[in-house]
């Protein structure tokens, strides 16, 4: 899966709730959540596809929680509780 696959994903799966965007960086692009008027970090994504858990707006929490090859759309919630170990 590609990042912009994985977007359009949690854009379908949250439609009407939240909107998913993303800004790239040198090294990560941040997946961004809006909704109710705010913004906040969803997520992290690498170059090598690894999903980090924000540990602020600007940088990822230590530890890859999840792959793009890998990830379980299933189990994913807008509240990130699908990157806690």
């Amino acid at each position: 899966m590609t990042i912009r696959e994985f977007i359009d994903a949690l854009n379908t799966k949250f439609t009407g709730s939240y909107h998913f965007e993303t800004e790239s960086g040198s090294k990560y692009t941040r997946v961004i959540q809006s909704g109710t008027g705010s913004r906040s970090a969803f997520c992290f994504i690498d170059g090598e596809g690894n999903i980090y858990k924000p540990d602020s707006w600007k940088r990822p929490a230590k530890g890859v929680r999840s792959t793009l090859a890998t990830v379980n759309l299933v189990n994913i919630d807008p509240y990130g509780g699908w990157l806690y170990r």
